[in-house]
């Protein structure tokens, strides 16, 4: 990257490559096919191919596990392979052929039930546990699916903009005419921008990349999906612009829970009286970061048990985020696990009884606490060793 000079150019393909993408645990390089494979590559060893996964049909897109155990591929015929790269297994399919199906398409001589355009996928995305799998192609939904089930979980619908193609499952017959579907008829007027005038119009973008005609309307579809590493939220480019979707029920604010009274102003007079606790429940129900921030760090250690005793249950969960987040930059480590382990102390048969809803924020904040551990660790390691050599006492020649 440094250089910009090509090391390598791997060949072996039959057919153009439609899909790549690293192994998150070792130096592997999956890439997919038009030619109906899947092939490893060794790149850093330059051993070629190291294995190649055989299809009845092309495969569209390629996607590892967070944990590097499991190789997803989606094929043309709406099936999603789960191949086991370690030894070569195929593990399960899912057939989604259906339930990727969307509306019927302005140019399309059959119904949307019995055309095949469409019904494949052609971006999947891991969770970051791997449980399950979000998958897309030139469809108004998106699919998750269980992947140790191969069990359709939810279908989300991206939009209902009837101004884009594929999103009515039946066309008016009234746009129908001898000369075919009435929204791709030109309506221009030849006498205006005819001759030379059209000629030099039509060809305004010619060669450039990315420039095409308008032949319609624009077609529904998702190019890429990506989650987020937490798991809590995850995100599509679509035909509409990028569309951001939240795994939690949970609200910015909640608009009942607000009165005149709840304002920063009124945090900042609880903080002047030593009110900790009010002060804190007033930034949760602001639902502010740095105000939630600011009202943690104000209460002295010896006072944390009492705080953390009078915090409302449904407060929890945003208190634990709000942890989770601040641990990442934060040098108050002992003082914050402190907060950690006295909730967990005076709320802890809440949050087993309601783990579910629970389950998101103690993932961050587990996730904070393991990087934290592991730098840690790294250091200590390296200050154990070099007190060590600073104590090895010295002998003279």
């Amino acid at each position: 990257m440094k250089t910009g000079r090509l090391l390598d150019v791997l060949s072996g393909h039959q057919g153009p490559v439609h899909g790549l993408t690293f192994s998150p645990t070792n130096a592997i390089l999956a890439s997919s096919s038009w030619d109906k494979t899947v092939r490893l590559w060794d790149v850093f060893e330059s051993k070629g191919v190291v294995e190649s996964f055989s299809h009845t049909h092309d495969v569209l897109t390629v996607s590892y596990r967070p944990d590097g155990k499991q190789l997803a591929c989606s094929t043309l015929d709406g099936q999603i392979y789960f191949w086991d790269p370690i030894d070569g297994q195929l593990m399960w399919t899912i057939e989604g052929r259906r339930d990727i199906a969307g509306g019927r398409l302005m140019g399309d001589r059959r119904t949307a039930a019995n055309s095949s355009s469409g019904k494949c996928f052609t971006s999947l995305s891991y969770s970051a546990d791997g449980s399950y799998i979000l998958a897309a192609g030139r469809s108004k939904y998106i699919c998750m699916y269980d992947v140790a089930e191969q069990v359709l979980l939810r279908r989300f619908q991206l939009t209902s903009n009837l101004s884009l193609d594929g999103v009515l499952d039946f066309l008016n017959s009234k746009g129908m005419t001898d000369a075919g579907p009435l929204a791709l008829i030109d309506d221009y007027d030849s006498d205006v921008e005819g001759g030379l005038d059209r000629q030099i119009k039509g060809h305004l973008g010619y060669g450039l990349p990315g420039t095409a005609t308008n032949h319609g309307r624009p077609v529904v579809s998702t190019k890429c999906l990506r989650i987020s590493p937490t798991g809590r939220s995850w995100a599509a480019a679509t035909t509409e612009g990028v569309l951001m979707y939240s795994m939690d029920d949970s609200f910015v604010f909640d608009p009942t829970d607000l009165d005149i009274d709840v304002t920063p102003e009124a945090v900042d007079v609880a903080l002047s009286q030593g009110r900790h606790l009010r002060a804190l429940i007033l930034a949760l129900r602001l639902n502010e970061a740095s105000w939630i921030r600011k009202c943690v760090v104000s209460v002295h250690p010896k006072d944390v048990a009492t705080t953390a005793a009078g915090v409302p249950p449904k407060y929890m969960r945003r208190l634990i985020e709000a942890f989770a987040e601040y641990l990442e930059g934060s040098p108050h480590l002992e003082f914050l696990l402190q907060w950690c382990q006295e909730l967990c102390k005076v709320h802890g048969h809440t949050i087993q009884q309601h783990c579910k809803d629970y389950l998101p924020a103690l993932r961050s904040l587990q996730k904070s606490l393991t990087r934290l551990h592991q730098d840690l660790s790294d250091t200590c390691s390296s200050n154990e060793y070099l007190l060590r050599y600073l104590c090895t006492p010295s002998f003279p020649n």
